[in-house]
């Protein structure tokens, strides 16, 4: 995107919205509201999913500039991530991004890639602290509690809640390790990380050319319509988010994490010099290209059986995606900058600086609620899906020393027939009647790592939907 006056303004203005929520201590709280019906909004203390976009943020517009104050914030939010560190147990807090419970492979990924990425940054001690939290972790949690060697590669976490007799084998997860682990091989020289990411690859490329052959089989007995790739047929070049030991055909097909995805292939890639991975990057990145609204020109949500399935298209978060397709520039080219889609996100940012999470949550056939109409999901801004798309703006940018920063002094008030959302500098509230899913009354001091009062009455519905049937889809 050339236009890079308006990049700065956003950067500007998206970066004093999201200080309004930062601790003194460098954490960017908030709530989550994931692309599921997921939430966590009572403990909004930081998580590493939110952390590791700030400080790969900030670090770019270091990097660019040198100037202090990029460096200031990079710092603090590395190190604080880095508390989070347990030396006692070799893990890492809060990198449950929507449940505290897990303590996730992709979220610790993340903040593994974001420490190493801003290591030749910081002084001596910093960096090798840095590097020392990357590799213990690695080795005492992933090698030795994550790793399945029957499979050749990681599951989703120590205990998983939502597939407790299964475990789950998740694409963008063990991408994301593989990155970090080549990062870890790259700083230190220790062939131990290295060979364990080119297993990864390894299980990565089997799963990808099963996929490949389950697609073509599978779109096969899709009808087409007039449109490329039918009106709702999933385009060629999709990969499945997860496998099963028991179940090791494809799922379902997230675009968010097909993106996301793209930096670890791409890092194996540069570490092997693979044309597999170079021909896997390019065919992911035409199926999430194609995997947009003619009409929004946001992302489509994932794709079942062959089919498209649309919602919720993400909006702030649409962020991750479009980093993994700009990681891989090199290799696609100019496809990896879509105008059209950057254009639609910019044009939708509030008064204060912030993103909206969402378009369509409550139309989508993935969660049956099928009813349409806005919802307080769509629009609340959270910093979880925020931080992504300031990643994606800070790799954009030119000349960060010319962003300014000012004071956040904007509120943001919606309301409908269904809630009422209001984000000032200091304060979030949200009360929301209607669907029944979105009910709720949330209110937040920002800077808090707990809300005041959050009220998300989710077991009350799974008692009474039974009793309402079909109403209250």
């Amino acid at each position: 995107m050339n236009d890079q006056e308006s990049i700065r303004g956003a950067l500007g203005n998206l970066v004093s919205w999201l200080e309004t929520w930062r601790d003194n201590h460098g954490a960017y709280n908030g709530f989550v509201v994931h692309r599921t019906e997921a939430k966590r909004m009572d403990r909004v203390h930081d998580t590493a999913w939110s952390q590791a976009a700030m400080i790969r943020g900030y670090g770019n517009l270091y990097r660019k500039s040198l100037e202090p104050r990029w460096g200031k914030a990079m710092s603090d939010a590395a190190d604080l991530f880095a508390s989070r560190y347990e030396p006692e147990t070799g893990r890492i807090l809060h990198t449950g991004h929507e449940d505290e419970r897990f303590q996730s492979l992709v979220s610790c990924a993340l903040g593994v890639c974001a420490l190493l990425s801003v290591a030749d940054l910081v002084d001596d001690n910093k960096r090798k602290n840095y590097l020392h939290i990357a590799s213990d972790h690695a080795r005492r949690y992933w090698f030795d509690v994550l790793w399945v060697e029957t499979e050749g590669a990681f599951k989703f976490t120590e205990i998983d809640y939502y597939s407790l007799h299964e475990d789950r084998f998740v694409v963008n997860f063990n991408t994301m390790a593989a990155e970090a682990l080549l990062s870890i091989y790259d700083a230190t020289g220790d062939r131990e990380f290295y060979d364990k990411a080119i297993r990864v690859g390894q299980w990565l490329m089997e799963r990808w050319n099963h996929t490949q052959t389950f697609n073509d089989e599978l779109l096969k007995g899709c009808s087409t319509t007039a449109d490329s790739f039918g009106a709702d047929r999933m385009p060629p070049g999709g990969f499945s988010y997860q496998f099963k030991k028991a179940h090791r055909d494809p799922d379902n097909y997230v675009t968010l994490y097909a993106g996301l995805s793209l930096r670890g292939f791409y890092a194996l890639y540069c570490a092997t010099h693979d044309e597999c991975f170079a021909e896997m990057i390019r065919a992911q990145s035409a199926y999430i290209l194609a995997m947009r609204d003619s009409h929004t020109r946001l992302f489509y949500h994932t794709a079942k059986q062959g089919r498209i399935e649309k919602n919720p298209q993400f909006v702030a978060g649409a962020g991750m995606t479009l980093v993994g397709l700009h990681v891989a520039m090199p290799l696609i080219g100019e496809l990896a900058v879509p105008e059209d889609t950057i254009e639609s996100i910019m044009g939708r940012v509030y008064a204060n600086g912030s993103y909206p999470g969402f378009v369509g949550k409550n139309d989508t056939g993935l969660f049956r609620r099928e009813r349409g109409g806005v919802v307080w999901e769509d629009v609340a801004a959270s910093v979880n899906w925020n931080a992504q798309w300031f990643e994606y703006l800070t790799r954009l940018v030119e000349e960060p020393e010319k962003i300014d920063v000012r004071t956040c002094d904007k509120t943001v008030s919606l309301a409908s027939m269904r809630f009422v959302y209001r984000d000032t500098p200091k304060r979030v509230q949200i009360l929301s009647w209607w669907p029944v899913r979105s009910w709720g009354l949330f209110l937040y001091t920002k800077k808090r790592s707990t809300a005041w009062v959050s009220i998300y009455p989710k077991q009350i519905y799974r008692r009474i939907r039974p009793l309402l049937g079909g109403i209250i889809k």
